[in-house]
């Protein structure tokens, strides 16, 4: 996500060392992240547009992961899984000096 410089300014502007011993503060409201008074980064809060429960939502994120799992062609899966394999193999260091 890109914001635009009218979009950071309408964010509460934090000094670091605040940020960063109370960061929870910001959860609702966001904050724009300053160092030495610049804008070095800012924190948005993801807002959760589904209206479930924290709970059930994660079930439900669990439920489409299954059910990918199932729909996918296992010829596919371990041909992947082969060439993860080889890639990881490949990375081997050499002897010690």
């Amino acid at each position: 996500m890109t914001l635009t410089a009218a979009e950071i300014d309408l964010l509460p502007h934090v000094p670091i060392s605040t940020f960063k011993a109370n960061p929870a503060h910001y959860i609702h409201s966001g904050a724009a992240v300053t160092t030495h008074g610049r804008v070095s980064a800012a924190f948005i809060p993801v807002s959760d547009e589904t209206g479930q429960e924290p709970q059930a939502a994660l079930e439900a994120a669990k439920t489409r992961l299954r059910l990918l799992a199932r729909l996918s062609d296992p010829d596919v899966v371990a041909d992947e899984l082969r060439r993860v394999s080889a890639a990881r193999n490949e990375e081997t260091v050499g002897d010690a000096r």
